[in-house]
């Protein structure tokens, strides 16, 4: 559960309370076995993942694509183990539950420059869809980022006002890479991802998007 800090004497949280057994540091932003439905958030594949990030040196700022918004979890009782009469086998697969989606509410993406010293928040570029893809950071200040719905885009590494697009007609959950010929600079991005059932059930309109694999590059 999240916790502000760590004593550094005890290595506990620093509200840890011994009179209990299980410790909820932050009530409401994290969903318990003991009480399914509790609002996850972020939800339980959101916040900052396995999308690359990104830094500038410079600017002294990171650069990270992230999920934002909330869920649920849910328990259930696991009844096709094989000593049920079932196909399962124990530890083959994580059982017993699973996530809801809010009914009120749906998951976006944003791409947000961080203080990597403080942590604080510097500049958000809020994207409408979870954002799967990686960061690129330049030295000329740009931001690169590529979204499910095959939009591609420059962003001020200041500010993360867009500054170019492109719509590659396919998503995009692979991180743009950059190089050099003949003094010349590129910045390339493979683009032709598969959009999943979870995805679909979320936004129906990305349901025909192309699933072609194609390499965009280019020139800056």
């Amino acid at each position: 559960m999240d916790t502000p800090a760590l004593d550094p004497k005890t290595g506990l949280p620093l509200n840890y309370d011994p009179t209990k057994d299980v410790q909820i540091y932050t009530p409401g932003s994290h969903g318990l076995r003991g009480q399914p439905g509790t609002k996850l958030c972020p939800s339980n594949i959101g916040g900052k993942n396995w999308q690359p990030s990104a830094y500038n040196p410079e600017l002294n700022l990171m650069y990270l694509p992230t999920v934002e918004g909330c869920n649920a979890l849910n328990t259930s009782e696991q009844k096709d183990f094989i000593d049920q009469g079932g196909t399962v086998r124990p530890r083959d697969r994580f059982t017993g539950g699973g996530s809801a989606k809010l009914p009120t509410e749906k998951r976006y993406g944003a791409l947000k420059a961080i203080d990597p010293v403080t942590g604080e928040t510097k500049a958000v570029a809020k994207l409408p869809y979870p954002n799967y893809g990686g960061a690129l950071a330049t030295a000329g200040s740009l931001v690169f980022n590529g979204g499910i719905d095959g939009h591609f885009a420059a962003y001020d590494g200041k500010t993360m006002k867009e500054l170019w697009s492109f719509d590659a007609g396919t998503g995009i959950q692979a991180p743009p890479v950059t190089f050099s010929i003949n003094g010349k600079q590129y910045v390339a991005v493979l683009a032709g991802a598969r959009q999943n059932s979870v995805i679909l059930s979320d936004y129906p309109e990305l349901k025909n998007t192309s699933p072609a694999s194609m390499l965009y590059v280019f020139s800056l």
